[in-house]
């Protein structure tokens, strides 16, 4: 069950909404606009990566089945550019996995203070005392995945991140969570997930810490062969992670691997696949939170193919109270993945125009499938749908 949650908009007027418990966050915008997302062509798979390729300096194979030491060194790769989302196309091909540069990012820092947060007039809304996730809004009009997850005693998990664009105010809201990231879970490597994190690192390392990085990622050489336009957004990706202290990247994270914070628990449920539809997209890394009574579960952008794999390798580790919607809630997994998930609430990283399907003619006039997302959610009994088109969304959990 969930302890409590507040769902904040500023479209005028802060408005802050409590669901079984206490609310104490702030409004933040609304957005909206029309953007366009790649639509997946039909396809088969190539071939099983064992737990993914594992790139970079030091890292070897972990073929997927072994849980990942925290420390062990590897270089992840973030991202690929979907047609039509916007223009990110990154710097020059760098080398990414020979060099052995260091960032100096270990500069201590106070907890900031959100220029987002309102309270109720006349009093103080008391903090939170459990675990919190806090899903951010876009700062932009496009689609993106970024969350936090901070934990009872403080500790700090990111999920991706979002664009560039929403590098400044993940930053903000990291600052005021401390200042210090424990661990950075990368889904995948595409721009709306992982440009966040490749902007703090170029232009603001030295405002935060983060101790750990982990996600899956293949070669420079397979992005450029599976998805050449996104192969840019990759290597720049990859070469600032390649800048980082020894020990902070683990780039081959696969089935079986977990690790425990603070009374939190994340685990990897499926290997990197490398499948020949919607490739970028379907090698998400699919990792299930724990909290010792409720669990939330985040697709990333997996595609429909590799929810089928998936269903057919992990579907008893699916069920969990709450689940990200896979491709910001189209396009993404099928009906069954969520059946089998059976969630009680929906977590939406979708903006306005792609919540109504809208070209910018009208709801349902878009290319896009989240109508029908939408209405298998509502078949499956699913009882809250939170999104990030209304603003900054946080759940106390416990």
């Amino acid at each position: 069950m969930i302890k409590g949650f507040v769902m904040s908009v500023l479209l005028g007027a802060a408005v802050a909404v409590s669901f079984g418990g206490r609310a104490w966050a702030a409004g933040t915008e609304g957005l909206a606009g029309q953007e366009t997302l790649t639509a997946a062509e039909a396809g088969q798979e190539t071939g099983d990566t064992s737990g993914g390729d594992a790139v970079g300096t030091g890292i070897g194979d972990t073929s997927g089945e072994e849980a990942v030491e925290a420390g062990t060194r590897g270089a992840s790769g973030e991202d690929a550019v979907g047609a039509g989302t916007g223009d990110t196309t990154g710097e020059d091909a760098v080398e990414a996995w020979t060099g052995d540069r260091s960032r100096q990012d270990a500069a201590e820092t106070g907890i900031g203070q959100s220029s987002h947060e309102n309270r109720s007039e006349g009093e103080e809304d008391p903090e939170p005392t459990g675990p919190l996730l806090v899903m951010l809004k876009n700062s932009g009009r496009a689609q993106m995945l970024s969350v936090l997850i901070r934990s009872q005693n403080g500790r700090l998990i990111v999920i991706d991140g979002g664009w560039e664009e929403d590098g400044d105010y993940l930053l903000e809201n990291i600052k005021k969570y401390g200042g210090h990231v424990d661990a950075w879970f990368i889904t995948h490597p595409h721009p709306d997930h992982g440009g966040a994190l490749c902007y703090i690192l170029r232009n603001k390392s030295s405002e935060i810490t983060i101790d750990r990085i982990y996600g899956s990622f293949a070669s420079p050489e397979w992005y450029q062969k599976a998805s050449p336009e996104e192969a840019p957004f990759v290597e720049t990706f990859l070469r600032e992670l390649s800048m980082l202290p020894v020990g902070t990247v683990w780039g081959s994270v696969g089935k079986g691997f977990e690790t425990d914070m603070d009374g939190l628990r994340i685990t990897a449920l499926n290997n990197r696949y490398e499948l020949k539809t919607d490739p970028v997209n379907n090698s998400s890394i699919v990792y299930l939170l724990e909290t010792g009574e409720q669990k939330v579960l985040f697709l990333g952008d997996m595609g429909y193919e590799g929810g089928q794999r998936l269903l057919k390798e992990s579907e008893r580790m699916l069920a969990a109270d709450m689940v990200q919607m896979a491709h910001h809630g189209q396009n993404g997994v099928g009906k069954e993945v969520y059946k089998a998930i059976a969630p009680r609430i929906c977590l939406w990283p979708t903006p306005q125009w792609l919540w109504d399907n809208d070209r910018g003619e009208g709801e349902g006039t878009g290319p896009w499938k989240t109508l029908e997302t939408r209405k298998w959610i509502e078949e499956l009994g699913v009882e809250e749908n939170y999104c990030i088109k209304d603003g900054d969304i946080i759940l106390e959990l416990k």
